[in-house]
C-alpha cells in the first residue's frame, strides 16, 4: 500500500570534522532524527546507527519503541568498550497514528532534537529540550533563566542513557511535522519555522530553505539533519 505522505530529508555538514547528524525513515511510516553527542568519528557512529534501528521499530511499536530498539543497539555496539571509545547521541522520532482511531502522531524524544507540527495553520513545538538549560528556566528564578542559554548545549538525556525516553501524541488532522536536530532549532527563530513550514511548496524546498535560514546566521555552523512530512495529496 502506498504511503498517505510525501516528505523530504536533507543533511548539511556545515564546518564540522565529522557529520554526526544523521536521519531515515521506515518505508516513510516512521522517521527519525539523531544528532551524535560530540564532533567526533563514535557519536557520527551512534548517531547512524540510532537512526537506522529507530524507525523499523517505531513502525510496528509506536516512536518511544524506536528510540527503545536504537538504545538496544547502541549498549549492544559497545557492550566492553573503552569509555573513550563509546559514542552517544539524541534523537526524536515519529509515527503516524492510525485513522481508524482518529489519526494523528505519535512522537518520542530523548535530548534536544525536536519534532513541530502545523495544526489548524499554526506551529508548534512537540517536544521539550532535555537540556541543563532548559532546566534552569523551570526553576522559574530571573537570575538563572537570565543565564539559563549558556547551558542549552548540555543535554541531560541521551539515547545510550538510561534515562526516560519523553513521548507525546497529537491527535487529528496536521497539515505538516518537522524533526531536526538543533543545528536548525538553535538558530533558526520559531517564527521564520512558521514562515516556511506554512508556505504553499514541496517539503522538499522546505527542507532546503530551512538549512539556507540556518546556514545565514553567524552562529550556524553545527551539523544539520532536517526532515519535513506532509500528506500526500491526491
Amino acid at each position: 500500500m502506498p504511503s498517505r505522505w510525501t516528505m523530504s530529508t536533507r543533511t548539511d555538514q556545515g564546518p564540522r570534522h565529522h557529520m554526526a547528524d544523521a536521519a531515515h525513515h521506515a518505508g516513510r511510516l516512521a522517521w527519525a532524527v539523531a544528532d551524535g553527542v560530540g564532533d567526533d568519528y563514535e557519536p557520527a557512529l551512534a548517531a547512524d546507527m540510532a537512526v537506522m534501528a529507530a524507525p523499523y521499530a517505531a513502525v510496528t511499536g509506536g516512536a518511544a519503541r524506536g528510540i527503545a530498539a536504537a538504545r538496544a543497539t547502541l549498549k549492544d555496539y559497545y557492550r566492553g568498550a573503552p569509555p573513550s571509545q563509546v559514542g552517544d547521541c539524541v534523537m526524536v522520532t515519529a509515527a503516524p497514528m492510525p485513522e481508524r482511531v482518529g489519526g494523528g502522531w505519535d512522537f518520542a524524544w530523548v535530548g534536544d532534537c525536536r519534532a513541530y507540527v502545523l495544526q489548524r495553520g499554526g506551529l508548534r513545538q512537540v517536544t521539550e529540550d532535555h537540556t541543563e538549560g532548559e532546566a534552569m528556566r523551570g526553576w522559574k528564578d530571573p537570575y538563572w533563566a537570565t543565564i539559563a542559554h549558556a547551558y542549552d548545549h548540555i543535554v541531560t538525556r541521551t539515547v545510550l542513557g538510561d534515562e526516560t525516553i519523553a513521548s507525546a501524541r497529537i491527535v487529528g488532522p496536521v497539515e505538516r511535522v518537522m524533526l531536526c536536530s538543533d543545528g536548525v532549532s538553535k538558530v533558526v527563530p520559531a517564527p521564520d519555522i512558521e514562515r516556511i513550514l506554512t508556505a504553499d511548496i514541496h517539503p522538499r524546498h522546505a527542507t532546503r530553505a530551512l538549512i539556507a535560514a540556518a546556514r545565514s546566521h553567524r552562529s550556524g555552523t553545527d551539523n544539520i539533519a532536517v526532515t519535513v512530512i506532509a500528506p500526500r495529496t491526491p
